[in-house]
């Protein structure tokens, strides 16, 4: 019994484990593991992958509504699924979701004619009904149908992008109906809302004599689709060559290249006569009949055009035509470059009350090759309006929009598909500032960074930030600075502590494509507030000086070396010397005064004092020592005592010697003191010293009426101001 348990078990997880390995498969190879496209996708399970090898495969596929790609190893150049005009090449009708994707494969000859019913003619190379697959980067071309010659989509929000849709054509016994690329339409409880992105759409004819709309693409009834960066380019049909529009919900038509269709009747570019229709930034250019844009105006005020390019053929008469349907209302038409002017709109069409219509030429860099990037200089640059709905962060090139192309620092997008790509380019004047030293509580000046833009554009500022103890102001405009002008950041320091400081200045900003982040780093040091004195020189020497004359003044500098005031209370000086100042009581860090000093001596020798600083550094009072020696002489008589008779004379010898030093001035004698009838003379009467002293002879002569007595003789040597002197006791008998 358990044997028989145990071998149940075994054959159960065996079950399991085949089960597993098949499923397992995600890649299914035709016709490697299956003969044919249809037989790959018929065992095929959810999320796998059906890979189809270089070759023509002639049959009609329908993906039965499983969540499978579909895709090819060599691409659609080499990798062909033919229909045989049997019907659509390829068919979605069971509800398949963008899982369910058809990619890298052409699809043609397929022919879905009309035999009685609608729904036999419709989408001869893919028919999508209430479905939502992704068919992107297929070649769809040469096949017919009645409806949707290239895709017909009925319902479901299908995702149709990057495929080149070509060639495709209405059955020349069918009329009516459209879409020669692609017809998107539904129902009022099925309706459609497909993404038609990135295609090529071209070359696509309509039953001249059926009187289709659409060349490239038909939107009809209850649909909504979102039309968007395609190239819809040389499609015929009777209305609207490129697009007809008459839908009952919706479209937006956003930044198509559409050129060179051709309508039979009207509105070669876009037919329009649908509810809550916006055309934005697309170029219309050169499509032939009445008009490059024809509106039949039944519902005016859901309809919007903005920021398009609309030049049509030179043998068109007008660009834009409004046809009253339900009344006189125009359609709302703002910031559109319609050229040439004079024959650009008609009918009901406003185009004056709106702002910024223009009618100027667009300056296409070359139309002639298809090259519809304006240059620089072209009026549609910044000429749109922001505020158009539905616009794309990205222009027909997936080159970011919306940019400032007139160097004016607003970001404003350009008209038509493209937007000019202009760049700033922006520097630092410097990377690093360096404030040194500051006192803690107080600002230093300020330094200088200078940003730079030498772009063509305006670099617009996101962020300005300073970190630290660091402030800045600036000249740059709020918006930005424009290519080719500066501005200036002022920075300055202000240290809350002591010690080392950094901190940072960033300005960070962009062009619209490149982002820009600019950085100066800052350095300081915070110091404590502390007064400081420095007196130079440190000590005054005058040399010799004459007693009792004054020097000339010699200078002593006093400055303030600390990071706050000094305070300077009192400036003296002591022994045989003078002082002046033009100090003030308070001196500003770095500023200076000076202090003059003379000498004086009093006295002959050495002579020495101290000019005294009394002030709130440290170290106070400064004090600076002054030397200086007096230089003076004596007078001395040898011998001291001399007698003379009556009517004799008598000589004495003087002496001058120097005290101090050498004396170099000539010093005067004279005499006086004498008796009565009694004279002196000094020979010489004038002698100098210098260092080893000088003599003269003084001679005293007495007449016979000299009385008899003794006399003190004074005998003064003068020199200046300075005078010294002795006596000599004369006896006369």
């Amino acid at each position: 019994m358990r044997c028989s348990h145990l071998a149940q078990l075994l054959s159960i997880l065996s079950t399991l484990f085949l089960a597993q390995v098949v499923s397992a498969q995600t890649t299914i190879h035709v016709p490697g593991d299956q003969a044919t496209i249809q037989g790959a996708i018929n065992v095929a399970n959810n999320g796998d992958t059906v890979l189809v090898a270089p070759g023509t495969y002639y049959e009609n596929i329908n993906f039965n509504g499983k969540a499978i790609t579909v895709t090819s190893s060599g691409g659609p150049s080499v990798t062909i699924i033919d229909g045989g005009q049997n019907g659509s090449v390829v068919t979605f009708d069971s509800g398949e979701t963008t899982s369910s994707g058809l990619n890298g494969v052409t699809i043609r000859n397929g022919y879905a004619s009309y035999n009685g019913s609608y729904d036999s003619g419709r989408g001869g190379g893919i028919q999508i009904i209430n479905s939502s697959p992704t068919v992107t980067g297929n070649v769809i071309s040469n096949n017919s149908a009645l409806c949707g010659m290239g895709i017909y989509v009925d319902g479901g929000s299908s995702v149709i992008k990057n495929n080149t849709i070509s060639n495709n054509t209405q059955p020349s016994n069918d009329g009516g109906c459209g879409g020669g690329g692609i017809e998107t339409t539904g129902t009022i409880t099925s309706p459609s809302s497909p993404l038609i992105e990135g295609n090529v759409i071209t070359g696509n004819n309509l039953n001249p004599g059926g009187g289709g709309y659409g060349g490239g693409i038909l939107v009809y009834d209850f649909s909504q689709p979102t039309i968007r960066n395609n190239v819809i380019k040389g499609n015929t049909a009777y209305n609207g060559g490129a697009i007809a529009i008459s839908s009952l919900l919706g479209t937006v038509v956003v930044q198509n290249l559409i050129t060179n269709n051709t309508s039979l009747y009207t509105g070669a570019g876009l037919y329009i006569t649908g509810f809550n229709v916006n055309v934005a930034n697309n170029t219309i250019v050169g499509n032939l009949n009445s008009s490059g844009i024809f509106v039949w105006s039944n519902s005016p005020q859901t309809i919007t055009v903005s920021n398009n390019i609309v030049v049509p053929a030179t043998v068109q008469s007008y660009a834009i035509t409004c046809s009253p349907a339900l009344n006189t209302l125009s359609p709302i038409f703002s910031r559109n470059e319609v050229y040439p002017g004079w024959a650009g709109w008609s009918g009901v069409c406003d185009y004056t009350a709106p702002p910024g219509n223009i009618s100027a030429d667009p300056l296409f860099v070359n139309p002639s090759t298809s090259d519809f990037h304006l240059q620089p200089s072209s009026p549609a640059v910044d000429a749109g309006t922001n505020a158009a709905p539905n616009l794309p962060q990205a222009d027909y090139d997936g080159k970011p929009r919306i940019l400032d192309g007139n160097n004016d620092c607003v970001s404003t997008i350009d008209m038509g598909a493209y937007e000019l790509q202009r760049a700033a380019n922006v520097s630092f004047s410097t990377n690093s500032l360096s404030f040194g030293n500051q006192v803690i509580g107080t600002t230093s000046n300020a330094q200088p960074v200078t940003l730079t833009n030498t772009g063509n554009t305006c670099f617009q500022f996101s962020t300005v930030q300073i970190t630290g103890d660091f402030s800045q102001g600036n000249t740059c405009a709020a918006a930005g600075v424009p290519g080719g002008s500066s501005c200036t950041y002022g920075v300055a320091f202000s240290p809350i502590t002591t010690g080392p400081r950094s901190g940072g200045l960033k300005v960070s900003g962009s062009d619209g494509v490149t982002t820009s982040n600019l950085n100066v780093s800052l350095s300081g040091y915070g110091l404590t507030a502390q007064p400081s004195i420095a007196v130079s020189p440190g000590s005054l020497s005058f040399g010799a000086q004459l007693v009792g004359t004054t020097s000339a003044a010699q200078i002593i500098t006093i400055t303030s070396t600390g990071n706050t005031t000094l305070a300077i209370s009192g400036i003296s000086v002591s022994g045989p010397f003078l002082q002046s100042n033009n100090c003030p009581s308070s001196l500003a860090p770095t500023g200076t005064c000076t202090v003059s000093i003379a000498f004086r001596p009093s006295a002959a020798g050495a002579q020495s004092g101290i000019l005294s600083i009394t002030d709130n550094g440290s170290g106070s009072p400064q004090a600076v020592s002054l030397g200086g020696t007096g230089v003076d002489f004596s007078v001395g008589v040898s011998p001291s005592s001399a007698a003379v008779k009556h009517g004799q004379s008598v000589k004495v010898t003087v002496t001058v010697n120097p005290a101090g030093g050498s004396f170099t001035s000539a010093v005067a004698l004279s005499c006086s003191g004498l008796p009565s009838g009694a004279t002196c003379s000094l020979s010489p009467s004038s002698v100098t010293p210098g260092g080893s002293g000088a003599t003269s002879v003084m001679t005293v002569t007495t007449a016979g009426k000299t009385p008899r007595g003794n006399y003190n003789v004074l005998i003064v040597g003068k020199s200046g101001s300075d005078s010294h002197s002795t006596t000599v006791l004369l006896s006369v008998n």
